[in-house]
């Protein structure tokens, strides 16, 4: 993944495990850590093959590969146990195969190696490969992808996941943890995943939900609890499997030309199809890339009119008064594609009139938007650049750290006035 097919922004070499040097480059390096920082911990994250696919799939080239890294840790520190991230597991399951797991996971004497099973919230890899076959593992929750955010979970899972892992069959399981990709979003779903850490039963998760509310607004609700009943089966309740982008046409580039985008767009976009409610997206091309969809938004505008009902008892709460905030995003972002739908198909049957109105429509979805996230301090651009500003030891410093801040929520590097950044939104 690299521009314009580059080697300057990425392509990192890497000492192939084979070579005769190897082992002795990994322990000087583990123990110029350990002088640096001190002999603070026994444990050290590895990930070779984490989307790097080896040469071969040859099991005794990729064990004797396992082997040479655990060895370099191990020369340096005697007590190292190899962390190791499981998403190739799922990434690249056309390649690691029963074979070839069991060649990488047992090239490690067993306890030597923990292995994070980090999609187990969507794709647990312990149910498919009987417990990582015999290595300890850690149930994660991901989550968040790339610091995409809209509100999206999946409750049941994180609810119930954990104890299901642990109280299992020959069970390797030894922790749990969060791996998100980003934070600062959707604070119920963090807050169910802190407590499993905890729990050594399945939580109940409508009534754990009424003493969230109730823990969350400071007081007991009846409209709030009917509201949060609803999000629980609709929003937090996403079982299709499809990991969650957010492909909102209200946060994509401006870049879709309706006379191309079967073929020019199709090609750089992946499509997250939606299944359960093909009414929403209507009759379109199935090349234009369609958001994710996996509720009713009728059901989730319910929700929100529950939450406007509680106004009046609860709006001194800023935790109320942040989530009713993303409740009506959530629910214009999702009205805005529908819109923009409307105004795709209208440009396909050439009615400009319609075009028009649906396009004035979309802009003016754009700007409710805006008008709503200005009523909270934790959706506004300055107090995101005043944190990263703080930072900073010099004016120097400062102005990059703001440079950073900018680039970071709206495009990864400057572009030209001729050609668009390639590095889109992921």
């Amino acid at each position: 993944n690299t521009v314009d097919g580059n080697p300057r922004w990425c392509c990192t070499y890497i000492l192939d495990p084979s070579d005769a040097l190897f082992i002795d480059v990994g322990q000087a390096f583990i123990k110029q850590q350990m002088k640096e920082y001190g002999d603070i911990t026994s444990i050290y994250n590895c990930d070779t093959f984490n989307e790097n696919t080896p040469p071969t799939n040859e099991p005794a080239y990729i064990s004797s590969l396992g082997s040479a890294i655990y060895q370099a840790m191990s020369r340096g520190n005697k007590d190292a146990v190899w962390l190791m991230q499981g998403w190739l597991f799922y990434s690249d399951a056309a390649f690691w195969k029963e074979s070839q797991m069991k060649a990488l996971l047992h090239s490690v004497p067993i306890g030597k190696m923990m292995v994070l099973d980090l999609f187990a919230d969507v794709k647990p890899i312990w149910q498919t490969s009987s417990q990582f076959y015999g290595v300890p593992y850690i149930w994660c929750m991901l989550h968040n992808f790339g610091g995409n955010i809209e509100m999206y979970g999946v409750l049941d899972s994180i609810s119930s996941g954990p104890i299901d892992a642990r109280t299992s069959y020959n069970s390797t399981m030894v922790g749990v943890g969060m791996c998100m990709e980003g934070i600062e979003h959707n604070p119920v779903v963090y807050e169910l995943m802190s407590e499993m850490a905890f729990r050594s039963q399945k939580v109940e998760v409508e009534d754990w939900l009424k003493s969230y509310s109730y823990r969350r607004y400071g007081q007991s609700n009846v409209e709030i609890q009917k509201a949060w009943a609803i999000l629980y089966h609709t929003i937090y309740n996403c079982t299709d499997g499809i990991a969650d982008h957010n492909r909102d046409y209200i946060v994509e580039f401006p870049d879709i030309s309706p006379s191309s985008f079967s073929s020019q767009y199709s090609k750089r976009r992946s499509i997250s199809v939606v299944r359960k409610h093909p009414r929403f997206l209507g009759e379109v091309s199935a090349s234009l890339p369609q958001p994710h969809l996996w509720y009713s938004t009728a059901e989730a505008v319910k929700s929100l009119e529950l939450f406007l009902k509680a106004g009046d008892d609860l709006s001194e709460s800023l935790t109320y008064r942040y989530d009713l905030v993303d409740l009506a995003r959530q629910s214009l972002s999702k009205l805005a594609n529908k819109v923009y739908l409307d105004a795709m198909d209208s440009y396909q049957m050439r009615d400009s009139s319609d075009l028009n109105f649906h396009t004035k429509k979309f802009l003016e979805v754009i700007m409710d938007i805006e008008t709503l996230l200005a009523s909270d301090d934790n959706f506004l651009l300055g107090p995101w650049l005043e944190t990263a500003k703080s930072l900073a030891t010099t004016e120097d410093e400062r102005k990059q750290y703001e440079w950073n801040a900018r680039t970071q929520v709206t495009m990864w590097y400057d572009d030209t006035k001729t050609e668009q950044s390639k590095l889109h939104d992921y």
